[in-house]
């Protein structure tokens, strides 16, 4: 499958760092995709871990995170405050071998600073079987 993206967005090509990925726990870095615990055997799911709720962005910002999904295709789209679609796009991040950290970023173009909303998922291709796909929903502030 290839990655890439409609409407001008970027995948970043190679490999996503642990440090692009991480979240801090009691003061250490830690790798979203870390399967040690085997919290993430046999699950789909899509983890949006950048940019952070509330963010104030700029067109071009760069969004990371971790999933296992079918194909490994992850779906993204950036609304503005009316739900218009400000761009959209796919990437890659990990599939049937287990999680894996994707990254790209998204050009966009608003006339005034608003809230808008980024979601990142992953289609339901069962029809309805099984668990719900991963998604990610995150409040933004976009600027011009």
């Amino acid at each position: 499958m290839l990655a890439g993206g409609v409407l001008g967005a970027s995948l970043a090509l190679g490999a996503v760092s642990a440090a692009a990925m991480g979240s801090l726990v009691e003061g250490e870095e830690t790798d979203t995709c870390s399967n040690e615990d085997g919290a993430f055997d046999d699950a789909a799911f899509v983890i949006a871990t950048g940019p952070k709720a509330g963010e104030r962005v700029e067109s071009g910002f760069e969004v990371t995170g971790c999933s296992r999904s079918f194909e490994s295709n992850v779906q993204w789209k950036l609304l503005a405050r009316d739900g218009a679609v400000l761009a959209s796009g796919n990437t890659t991040g990990g599939g049937v071998d287990g999680p894996g950290a994707f990254s790209f970023t998204i050009p966009y173009t608003v006339t005034v600073q608003q809230i808008g909303h980024l979601e990142v998922f992953d289609e339901d291709v069962s029809d309805g079987e099984g668990f719900p796909p991963g998604r990610t929903v995150i409040p933004l502030v976009l600027k011009p």
